[in-house]
């Protein structure tokens, strides 16, 4: 039941969130982002971009963010003609994360347990799209979005490489 709504309209590009349910009160969140000069049929290859601890999607895609270490790397990937998709990690919220994980490995699970599910089920959605190639769905994650470029694709293989940046 995936839903979207238009957050940027850029020069270049189109921004949407994206919400896409996982299990009863658990989903999966991002921002995709489209290149303008898609052509039907036209397939391209996608980026999803990991922020790190305590991010947030937009961090990888606003230029006056003061998070600088992100470089705006989303939208300089945009601009270059890929297919974005920055995702929403659950490990925000000072340490309340953290609760999740200590409550998760008494059921022989973890963090990542729902982090590769939501993937999953955004792996799903996007090889619908149609200007999406399917074959080349690539990770790059950085910081603690390093961990998820760690762990991630070594259990959801469509990813076709992944990008470990300062885990």
């Amino acid at each position: 039941n995936p839903r979207t709504w238009q957050v940027y309209d850029e020069p270049t590009w189109t921004g949407y969130e994206v919400m896409i349910d996982v299990y009863d009160d658990v989903f999966a969140y991002g921002i995709l982002l489209l290149p303008k000069d898609l052509k039907p049929g036209e397939k391209r290859p996608v980026v999803v971009c990991q922020h790190g601890l305590e991010g947030r999607p937009t961090d990888t895609i606003k230029i006056e963010d003061k998070r600088v270490v992100y470089n705006h790397f989303s939208r300089r990937l945009v601009e270059l003609g890929y297919i974005v998709y920055a995702p929403q990690n659950p490990y925000i919220g000072s340490t309340t994360f953290r609760q999740i994980q200590r409550k998760a490995q008494p059921l022989k699970a973890s963090l990542f347990s729902f982090i590769v599910r939501q993937h999953q089920r955004t792996l799903d959605w996007l090889e619908t799209l149609p200007n999406v190639d399917p074959k080349r769905i690539a990770f790059y994650g950085l910081s603690y979005g390093g961990k998820t470029a760690m762990r991630v694709p070594a259990i959801e293989k469509r990813y076709c490489l992944s990008i470990c940046s300062a885990d």
